[in-house]
C-alpha cells in the first residue's frame, strides 16, 4: 500500500509538471504538486503509523477525486488523469481497510470474545 501511496504521488507530481508546461497553468502544477506531496507524506506516515497514514490517503483520496470532478466532466485531460489516480487510490484503501475490519473480526472470533 505504501508503494502505491508513493507512485501515486509522484504520478500525480509529474501530471502537474507536464499540465503546467503543456497549458502554461500555473494552478494546475500548483495543484498537481499539492495532491502528489500529500501521497507521499501520507506513503512516508504509513512507515511507522500504517493505519494513519492509510486512513489519511484515503481522506486525500476521495478529496482529490472531487477537485477534480469539474475538469474530468469538461473532458480536460490531465484532470481526468488526475482523478483516476484519486479513484485507484481510493478503492485501494477501502478494500485495505476492508481487509483488516475482517482479520480483526476473524481474530476476535477464535479468541472467543464474542
Amino acid at each position: 500500500m505504501r508503494t502505491l501511496l508513493l507512485i501515486a504521488g509522484i504520478l500525480l507530481s509529474a501530471l502537474g509538471y507536464f499540465a503546467f508546461h503543456s497549458t502554461k497553468d500555473p494552478l494546475l502544477l500548483q495543484g498537481g504538486l499539492t495532491l502528489g506531496g500529500g501521497f507521499v507524506i501520507c506513503a512516508v506516515f504509513a512507515v511507522k503509523a500504517k493505519w494513519h497514514g492509510i486512513a489519511g490517503a484515503g481522506i486525500l483520496a476521495f478529496l482529490g477525486l472531487l477537485r477534480t470532478l469539474p475538469g474530468a466532466t469538461s473532458r480536460e485531460p490531465f484532470m481526468m488523469a488526475a482523478g483516476a489516480i484519486c479513484l485507484v487510490v481510493l478503492f485501494a484503501v477501502i478494500r485495505v481497510l476492508r481487509a483488516e475490519r475482517l482479520r480483526r473480526s476473524i481474530e476476535k472470533l477464535k479468541a472467543g470474545d464474542a
